[in-house]
């Protein structure tokens, strides 16, 4: 079985945000964080901030593009109305950072629910080191949160205005998920994370803006490791394992959709079923040349996986093995004319996600 040990330890550190971009995230988040909760009216409805989101599960892959700030204001309730709360959050963010379309450097965008403060890289505009932060503000719900509904026609609805959701007990569970005992590991190491962000690297490159996106994957994917579905010692094979399971929950989504992994009820948009199909058909295709790479001969897995991985900012995620040339033979084979292979991920497993029209 080829495995590509070495190559899959890179991998892992290419679709992992680490370096200048964790550093100046820290720095950013904690600026808008401290900011808040030093405002007085804010103090008063008892802000407490806290990181959510793919960023704070250590889910995100890399090159991460934004980090969800939780902002907790447990001395109110879903009594309280949300424009309230939400302007005045805008209040004390737009007097720092300025609005978007207003001031001619404003780095604040209103959103539906949620406020986004722009961190443009201050030596490149176009460096992937820029980001933003979600500012997302919430209220006690029972044992659960209240954020804003998507629709603000529902506002002044005393039954609609919040949305139920708990995303902080969704990081706890993925905490303990990657501490458990009879998790897959890759070494010392618990290996649910990294696999998560190498499926996420996957599901960009193949799927794009296609649904389900990524939160919807990875919630699958919690899924099938808290049911022990996965096997595997290796990267290659748990990666594998991981996209057959994602798949085959896919396809039973088809029906009931996706139940939220701490509410239990269906996480939304609701998607139709040819979506869920199509995902499963993409999945299984790619988790199909997975099994196929690991009984190739080394270059010819390197190829494989390289075209099922891709790229992001920092060039191909899966390196080169010595000794293999990007079309997938050893150095200095001959090779015929237009094989198939380049350093661009292309051929089978690239193909893009099946569209699909509602019949």
């Amino acid at each position: 079985m080829e495995t590509l040990d070495n190559e899959f330890d890179q991998a892992v550190r290419n679709v992992t945000i680490s370096g200048v971009k964790r550093d100046r995230a820290i720095a950013a988040h904690s600026e808008v964080r401290a900011l808040l909760e030093a405002d007085p009216e804010l103090c008063s409805w008892g802000i407490d901030s806290i990181l959510i989101g793919s960023y704070a599960r250590q889910t995100a892959r890399y090159p991460g593009k934004d980090v969800d700030v939780f902002l907790r204001f447990k001395n109110l309730s879903v009594r309280h109305s949300p424009e309230k709360v939400y302007n005045a959050v805008e209040r004390v963010l737009v007097a720092e950072y300025g609005l978007k379309d207003r001031d001619i450097d404003g780095r604040i965008t209103r959103q539906a629910r949620s406020l986004k403060i722009d961190f443009p890289d201050p030596d490149d505009d176009l460096s992937d080191n820029s980001f933003s932060i979600d500012a997302v503000p919430a209220v006690p719900w029972g044992e659960h949160w209240g954020i804003p509904n998507r629709d603000r026609d529902q506002w002044n609805s005393e039954e609609k205005r919040w949305i139920k959701t708990n995303p902080v007990k969704f990081a706890d569970d993925t905490d303990a998920l990657a501490i458990a005992t009879w998790s897959p590991t890759v070494g010392t190491s618990n290996a649910y994370r990294p696999v998560v962000r190498l499926l996420r690297q996957v599901r960009h490159v193949h799927f794009g803006k296609e649904r389900p996106g990524g939160l919807f994957t990875e919630v699958a994917a919690y899924y099938a490791w808290k049911d022990q579905l996965v096997t595997g010692t290796t990267w290659a094979e748990l990666l594998t394992s991981t996209m057959e399971q994602v798949a085959k929950r896919f396809e039973k989504c088809a029906e009931d959709g996706l139940p939220d992994p701490v509410l239990g009820t269906p996480m939304k948009p609701d998607l139709d079923a040819w979506q869920w199909s199509a995902a499963a058909d993409g999945l299984n295709r790619l988790a199909e040349q997975g099994r196929q790479a690991l009984d190739s001969e080394r270059c010819r897995a390197a190829k494989m996986w390289r075209d099922i991985l891709g790229s992001n900012d920092r060039g191909q995620v899966l390196p080169l093995p010595d000794g293999c040339d990007a079309n997938g033979f050893p150095v200095g084979a001959v090779t015929a004319a237009g094989a198939v292979g380049s350093n661009d991920p292309r051929g089978f497993a690239s193909l893009p996600w099946p569209t699909r029209r509602r019949m």
